[in-house]
Protein backbone atom coordinates (compact mmCIF):
# COMPACT_ATOMS: atom_id res chain seq x y z
CA UNK A 1 0.00 0.00 0.00
CA UNK A 2 1.17 3.58 -0.64
CA UNK A 3 2.58 5.39 2.39
CA UNK A 4 -0.08 7.41 4.15
CA UNK A 5 -0.04 11.14 4.78
CA UNK A 6 0.55 10.35 8.45
CA UNK A 7 3.64 8.29 7.60
CA UNK A 8 5.08 10.91 5.29
CA UNK A 9 4.00 14.10 6.95
CA UNK A 10 1.24 16.51 6.04
CA UNK A 11 1.77 18.12 2.62
CA UNK A 12 2.74 21.76 2.82
CA UNK A 13 3.18 24.49 0.25
CA UNK A 14 6.70 23.81 -0.98
CA UNK A 15 8.27 24.37 -4.34
CA UNK A 16 9.43 21.53 -6.55
CA UNK A 17 12.97 22.78 -5.87
CA UNK A 18 12.58 21.70 -2.25
CA UNK A 19 10.75 18.45 -2.96
CA UNK A 20 13.22 16.93 -5.40
CA UNK A 21 16.49 18.13 -3.90
CA UNK A 22 17.34 14.63 -2.61
CA UNK A 23 16.60 12.86 -5.91
CA UNK A 24 19.65 11.76 -7.94
CA UNK A 25 19.34 11.24 -11.69
CA UNK A 26 21.73 9.79 -14.27
CA UNK A 27 21.18 11.07 -17.82
CA UNK A 28 22.88 9.01 -20.54
CA UNK A 29 22.76 10.28 -24.12
CA UNK A 30 25.39 10.29 -26.85
CA UNK A 31 23.97 13.70 -27.82
CA UNK A 32 25.61 15.64 -25.01
CA UNK A 33 23.77 18.85 -25.88
CA UNK A 34 20.48 17.04 -25.32
CA UNK A 35 21.79 15.48 -22.10
CA UNK A 36 22.79 18.91 -20.78
CA UNK A 37 19.37 20.30 -21.71
CA UNK A 38 17.66 17.48 -19.79
CA UNK A 39 19.95 18.21 -16.83
CA UNK A 40 18.85 21.86 -16.85
CA UNK A 41 15.18 20.81 -16.92
CA UNK A 42 15.73 18.47 -13.97
CA UNK A 43 17.57 21.14 -11.99
CA UNK A 44 14.62 23.46 -12.66
CA UNK A 45 12.32 21.07 -10.77
CA UNK A 46 14.79 20.74 -7.94
CA UNK A 47 17.00 17.73 -8.71
CA UNK A 48 20.33 18.95 -7.36
CA UNK A 49 22.32 15.85 -8.27
CA UNK A 50 22.11 15.19 -12.01
CA UNK A 51 24.93 13.27 -13.70
CA UNK A 52 25.43 13.71 -17.45
CA UNK A 53 26.91 10.64 -19.15
CA UNK A 54 27.39 9.50 -22.73
CA UNK A 55 27.12 5.73 -22.41
CA UNK A 56 25.39 2.95 -20.50
CA UNK A 57 28.67 1.56 -19.18
CA UNK A 58 29.32 4.92 -17.54
CA UNK A 59 25.95 4.62 -15.80
CA UNK A 60 26.87 1.19 -14.40
CA UNK A 61 30.20 2.48 -13.12
CA UNK A 62 28.56 5.56 -11.60
CA UNK A 63 26.03 3.40 -9.76
CA UNK A 64 28.87 1.56 -8.04
CA UNK A 65 29.96 4.86 -6.48
CA UNK A 66 26.77 6.91 -6.18
CA UNK A 67 23.18 6.26 -5.14
CA UNK A 68 21.08 6.91 -8.25
CA UNK A 69 17.29 7.10 -8.03
CA UNK A 70 16.27 7.44 -11.69
CA UNK A 71 17.97 6.76 -15.01
CA UNK A 72 17.08 8.64 -18.20
CA UNK A 73 18.72 6.98 -21.19
CA UNK A 74 18.78 7.20 -24.95
CA UNK A 75 18.48 4.05 -27.05
CA UNK A 76 21.68 4.02 -29.08
CA UNK A 77 25.05 4.75 -27.52
CA UNK A 78 28.56 3.67 -28.40
CA UNK A 79 29.55 0.91 -25.96
CA UNK A 80 26.27 0.13 -24.18
CA UNK A 81 22.91 1.42 -25.39
CA UNK A 82 19.79 1.96 -23.31
CA UNK A 83 18.28 -1.47 -24.01
CA UNK A 84 21.45 -3.34 -23.05
CA UNK A 85 21.78 -1.13 -19.98
CA UNK A 86 18.26 -2.02 -18.86
CA UNK A 87 18.79 -5.75 -19.50
CA UNK A 88 22.01 -5.68 -17.47
CA UNK A 89 20.48 -3.80 -14.55
CA UNK A 90 17.37 -6.00 -14.48
CA UNK A 91 18.98 -9.40 -15.01
CA UNK A 92 22.58 -9.37 -13.80
CA UNK A 93 23.34 -10.63 -10.30
CA UNK A 94 26.01 -7.90 -10.21
CA UNK A 95 23.45 -5.17 -10.88
CA UNK A 96 23.81 -2.23 -8.46
CA UNK A 97 20.01 -1.84 -8.39
CA UNK A 98 17.67 -4.18 -10.28
CA UNK A 99 14.56 -2.16 -9.52
CA UNK A 100 15.77 1.32 -10.42
CA UNK A 101 13.23 3.26 -12.56
CA UNK A 102 14.50 3.67 -16.14
CA UNK A 103 13.06 6.21 -18.57
CA UNK A 104 13.85 5.56 -22.23
CA UNK A 105 14.04 8.89 -24.08
CA UNK A 106 14.50 8.15 -27.77
CA UNK A 107 13.51 9.17 -31.29
CA UNK A 108 12.69 5.56 -32.14
CA UNK A 109 8.91 5.18 -32.33
CA UNK A 110 8.31 1.91 -34.16
CA UNK A 111 5.97 -0.57 -32.46
CA UNK A 112 8.69 -3.22 -32.26
CA UNK A 113 11.01 -0.68 -30.60
CA UNK A 114 8.46 -0.05 -27.87
CA UNK A 115 7.99 -3.81 -27.45
CA UNK A 116 11.75 -4.32 -27.15
CA UNK A 117 11.99 -1.61 -24.50
CA UNK A 118 9.09 -3.08 -22.55
CA UNK A 119 10.62 -6.56 -22.66
CA UNK A 120 14.00 -5.20 -21.53
CA UNK A 121 12.39 -3.81 -18.38
CA UNK A 122 12.14 -0.12 -19.28
CA UNK A 123 9.82 1.71 -16.88
CA UNK A 124 8.67 4.63 -19.06
CA UNK A 125 9.09 5.31 -22.78
CA UNK A 126 9.21 8.89 -24.12
CA UNK A 127 9.55 9.53 -27.84
CA UNK A 128 11.70 12.45 -28.97
CA UNK A 129 10.89 15.18 -29.65
CA UNK A 130 9.52 15.59 -26.16
CA UNK A 131 8.01 18.40 -24.15
CA UNK A 132 9.14 19.45 -20.70
CA UNK A 133 5.65 18.66 -19.41
CA UNK A 134 5.84 15.07 -20.69
CA UNK A 135 9.14 14.50 -18.92
CA UNK A 136 7.80 15.99 -15.68
CA UNK A 137 4.66 13.86 -15.82
CA UNK A 138 6.64 10.64 -16.27
CA UNK A 139 8.85 11.51 -13.31
CA UNK A 140 5.71 12.15 -11.27
CA UNK A 141 4.37 8.70 -12.31
CA UNK A 142 7.57 7.04 -11.12
CA UNK A 143 7.42 8.75 -7.73
CA UNK A 144 3.70 8.66 -7.02
CA UNK A 145 2.51 5.54 -8.86
CA UNK A 146 5.30 2.93 -9.01
CA UNK A 147 4.48 -0.48 -10.46
CA UNK A 148 4.99 -3.89 -8.93
CA UNK A 149 8.25 -5.59 -9.98
CA UNK A 150 8.02 -8.99 -11.68
CA UNK A 151 10.75 -11.65 -11.64
CA UNK A 152 10.26 -14.65 -13.92
CA UNK A 153 12.24 -16.91 -16.22
CA UNK A 154 11.40 -14.81 -19.30
CA UNK A 155 11.04 -11.33 -17.88
CA UNK A 156 12.42 -9.15 -15.09
CA UNK A 157 11.13 -5.64 -14.70
CA UNK A 158 8.15 -3.41 -13.85
CA UNK A 159 4.80 -5.16 -14.22
CA UNK A 160 3.81 -4.71 -17.87
CA UNK A 161 0.09 -5.10 -17.24
CA UNK A 162 -0.44 -1.55 -16.02
CA UNK A 163 -2.13 0.68 -18.59
CA UNK A 164 0.69 2.96 -19.65
CA UNK A 165 2.99 3.84 -22.51
CA UNK A 166 4.32 0.29 -22.27
CA UNK A 167 0.94 -1.47 -22.32
CA UNK A 168 1.12 -4.93 -23.85
CA UNK A 169 -0.49 -5.31 -27.27
CA UNK A 170 -3.17 -7.88 -28.00
CA UNK A 171 -0.53 -10.41 -29.10
CA UNK A 172 0.87 -10.62 -25.57
CA UNK A 173 3.78 -12.99 -25.29
CA UNK A 174 4.19 -16.14 -23.21
CA UNK A 175 5.51 -14.29 -20.17
CA UNK A 176 2.31 -12.29 -19.84
CA UNK A 177 0.18 -15.40 -20.28
CA UNK A 178 2.05 -17.25 -17.55
CA UNK A 179 1.57 -14.33 -15.15
CA UNK A 180 -2.13 -14.15 -15.90
CA UNK A 181 -2.68 -17.89 -15.46
CA UNK A 182 -0.51 -18.23 -12.39
CA UNK A 183 -0.52 -15.26 -10.00
CA UNK A 184 3.03 -14.41 -8.90
CA UNK A 185 4.27 -15.18 -5.41
CA UNK A 186 4.94 -12.00 -3.44
CA UNK A 187 8.49 -11.79 -2.09
CA UNK A 188 10.18 -9.08 0.02
CA UNK A 189 12.42 -6.61 -1.78
CA UNK A 190 15.46 -7.66 0.26
CA UNK A 191 15.16 -11.20 -1.14
CA UNK A 192 15.39 -10.06 -4.77
CA UNK A 193 18.91 -11.40 -5.34
CA UNK A 194 18.01 -14.79 -3.89
CA UNK A 195 15.07 -15.38 -6.25
CA UNK A 196 15.52 -18.49 -8.41
CA UNK A 197 14.38 -18.00 -12.00
CA UNK A 198 11.98 -20.88 -12.58
CA UNK A 199 8.44 -21.37 -13.87
CA UNK A 200 6.93 -19.67 -10.81
CA UNK A 201 6.85 -15.86 -11.29
CA UNK A 202 7.59 -13.71 -8.25
CA UNK A 203 6.42 -10.20 -7.51
CA UNK A 204 7.73 -7.40 -5.33
CA UNK A 205 4.97 -4.99 -4.36
CA UNK A 206 5.24 -1.36 -5.58
CA UNK A 207 8.28 0.30 -4.06
CA UNK A 208 7.68 3.74 -2.55
CA UNK A 209 11.32 4.39 -1.63
CA UNK A 210 11.46 7.51 -3.80
CA UNK A 211 8.25 8.85 -2.35
CA UNK A 212 9.57 8.35 1.17
CA UNK A 213 12.89 9.93 0.18
CA UNK A 214 11.07 13.07 -0.89
CA UNK A 215 9.29 12.96 2.45
CA UNK A 216 5.88 14.15 1.31
CA UNK A 217 2.94 13.17 -0.77
CA UNK A 218 3.58 14.97 -4.03
CA UNK A 219 0.56 16.79 -5.42
CA UNK A 220 0.59 16.51 -9.22
CA UNK A 221 0.32 20.29 -9.54
CA UNK A 222 3.78 20.60 -7.99
CA UNK A 223 5.50 19.54 -11.21
CA UNK A 224 2.72 20.10 -13.73
CA UNK A 225 1.67 23.56 -12.55
CA UNK A 226 1.71 26.31 -15.15
CA UNK A 227 4.56 28.10 -13.40
CA UNK A 228 6.76 24.99 -13.32
CA UNK A 229 6.02 24.07 -16.93
CA UNK A 230 6.63 27.67 -18.00
CA UNK A 231 9.97 27.67 -16.22
CA UNK A 232 11.12 24.52 -17.99
CA UNK A 233 9.77 25.68 -21.36
CA UNK A 234 11.74 28.91 -20.92
CA UNK A 235 14.88 26.83 -20.52
CA UNK A 236 14.12 25.10 -23.83
CA UNK A 237 13.54 28.50 -25.47
CA UNK A 238 16.87 29.82 -24.18
CA UNK A 239 18.69 26.81 -25.65
CA UNK A 240 17.07 27.10 -29.08
CA UNK A 241 19.89 28.99 -30.81
CA UNK A 242 22.46 26.36 -29.86
CA UNK A 243 20.24 23.53 -31.09
CA UNK A 244 19.28 25.30 -34.33
CA UNK A 245 22.96 25.67 -35.20
CA UNK A 246 23.43 21.98 -34.50
CA UNK A 247 20.40 20.98 -36.60
CA UNK A 248 21.63 23.12 -39.49
CA UNK A 249 24.88 21.14 -39.35
CA UNK A 250 22.77 17.97 -39.58
CA UNK A 251 21.00 19.43 -42.62
CA UNK A 252 24.39 20.19 -44.20
CA UNK A 253 25.41 16.58 -43.48
CA UNK A 254 22.28 15.34 -45.26
CA UNK A 255 22.99 17.49 -48.32
CA UNK A 256 26.67 16.61 -48.53
CA UNK A 257 26.11 12.89 -47.93
CA UNK A 258 23.45 12.82 -50.65
CA UNK A 259 25.87 14.41 -53.14
CA UNK A 260 28.54 11.83 -52.34
CA UNK A 261 25.99 9.01 -52.52
CA UNK A 262 25.14 9.97 -56.10
CA UNK A 263 28.82 9.92 -57.05
CA UNK A 264 29.67 6.70 -55.17
CA UNK A 265 26.64 4.37 -55.34
CA UNK A 266 28.77 1.32 -54.50
CA UNK A 267 29.07 2.65 -50.95
CA UNK A 268 25.35 3.25 -50.57
CA UNK A 269 24.99 1.33 -47.29
CA UNK A 270 27.58 3.53 -45.58
CA UNK A 271 26.06 6.79 -46.81
CA UNK A 272 22.47 5.75 -46.09
CA UNK A 273 23.58 4.99 -42.55
CA UNK A 274 24.90 8.56 -42.24
CA UNK A 275 21.65 9.96 -43.65
CA UNK A 276 19.62 7.90 -41.16
CA UNK A 277 21.75 9.13 -38.27
CA UNK A 278 21.41 12.80 -39.28
CA UNK A 279 17.66 12.44 -39.92
CA UNK A 280 17.11 10.79 -36.53
CA UNK A 281 19.12 13.54 -34.86
CA UNK A 282 16.92 16.20 -36.47
CA UNK A 283 13.72 14.31 -35.62
CA UNK A 284 14.73 13.94 -31.98
CA UNK A 285 15.44 17.64 -31.50
CA UNK A 286 13.28 19.67 -33.88
CA UNK A 287 9.87 19.18 -32.29
CA UNK A 288 11.14 20.06 -28.81
CA UNK A 289 11.98 23.53 -30.15
CA UNK A 290 8.74 23.98 -32.06
CA UNK A 291 9.79 22.75 -35.51
CA UNK A 292 7.03 20.16 -35.69
CA UNK A 293 6.95 19.80 -39.46
CA UNK A 294 10.73 19.54 -39.66
CA UNK A 295 10.61 16.71 -37.14
CA UNK A 296 7.85 14.95 -39.12
CA UNK A 297 9.75 15.10 -42.41
CA UNK A 298 13.01 13.99 -40.81
CA UNK A 299 11.12 11.04 -39.33
CA UNK A 300 9.73 10.17 -42.76
CA UNK A 301 13.22 10.30 -44.24
CA UNK A 302 14.59 8.02 -41.52
CA UNK A 303 11.73 5.55 -41.99
CA UNK A 304 12.20 5.49 -45.77
CA UNK A 305 15.93 4.82 -45.45
CA UNK A 306 15.35 2.20 -42.77
CA UNK A 307 12.52 0.26 -44.40
CA UNK A 308 12.31 1.02 -48.10
CA UNK A 309 15.50 2.33 -49.68
CA UNK A 310 17.05 0.07 -52.31
CA UNK A 311 20.27 1.14 -53.98
CA UNK A 312 19.21 -0.72 -57.12
CA UNK A 313 16.21 1.56 -57.53
CA UNK A 314 17.42 4.86 -59.02
CA UNK A 315 14.08 6.53 -58.28
CA UNK A 316 14.77 6.21 -54.59
CA UNK A 317 17.40 8.91 -54.98
CA UNK A 318 14.59 11.25 -55.99
CA UNK A 319 12.75 10.43 -52.77
CA UNK A 320 15.88 11.17 -50.72
CA UNK A 321 16.49 14.44 -52.55
CA UNK A 322 12.92 15.74 -52.07
CA UNK A 323 12.95 14.96 -48.35
CA UNK A 324 16.32 16.63 -47.82
CA UNK A 325 15.19 19.70 -49.79
CA UNK A 326 12.04 19.95 -47.65
CA UNK A 327 14.02 19.69 -44.40
CA UNK A 328 16.41 22.37 -45.65
CA UNK A 329 13.52 24.72 -46.43
CA UNK A 330 12.00 24.27 -42.96
CA UNK A 331 15.17 25.14 -41.08
CA UNK A 332 16.68 27.73 -43.41
CA UNK A 333 13.31 29.49 -43.34
CA UNK A 334 12.91 28.96 -39.57
CA UNK A 335 9.41 27.57 -40.18
CA UNK A 336 7.95 26.59 -36.82
CA UNK A 337 4.83 24.62 -36.07
CA UNK A 338 3.19 22.42 -38.68
CA UNK A 339 3.44 24.95 -41.51
CA UNK A 340 -0.31 25.14 -41.91
CA UNK A 341 -1.90 23.89 -45.11
CA UNK A 342 1.37 24.26 -47.02
CA UNK A 343 3.15 22.08 -44.49
CA UNK A 344 0.39 19.48 -44.62
CA UNK A 345 0.48 19.48 -48.43
CA UNK A 346 4.25 19.05 -48.37
CA UNK A 347 3.97 15.96 -46.17
CA UNK A 348 1.19 14.53 -48.34
CA UNK A 349 3.30 15.02 -51.47
CA UNK A 350 6.29 13.33 -49.87
CA UNK A 351 4.10 10.43 -48.72
CA UNK A 352 2.73 10.04 -52.27
CA UNK A 353 6.29 10.07 -53.61
CA UNK A 354 7.29 7.31 -51.23
CA UNK A 355 4.23 5.28 -52.16
CA UNK A 356 4.83 5.79 -55.86
CA UNK A 357 8.45 4.68 -55.89
CA UNK A 358 8.47 2.12 -53.09
CA UNK A 359 7.85 -0.71 -55.56
CA UNK A 360 8.57 1.16 -58.78
CA UNK A 361 11.19 -0.73 -60.79
CA UNK A 362 14.38 1.11 -61.59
Amino acid sequence: MPPSVTELGKPSILTANKLFEKVSVAVADKDQKMAVLIRKLLIAIGCHRVFVLSDGLEVVELMKEETIDIIITDWQMKAMGGIDLSIYLRQSLDSPNRMIPIIMLTARNERNDIHAARDAGITEYIIKPFSARTLLERIYNIVEDPRAFIISKNFIGPDRRRVSSLTLPSDANETREVIVRRPPVVVPKDQLKQVILDDMPRMIVPDYTLKKKIGLEVPPQIITAAATVEQTENIIHDEETIFIDSMMRDVATLEETYRILIQSPDYAAQFISLIKEAALSIKSRAGTFGYTRGSDIAGMLYSFCHKVYNKENRYHLIVLEKHIQAISVVFSGRIKGDGGEIGAMLVRDLAKLIDKYSSYNA
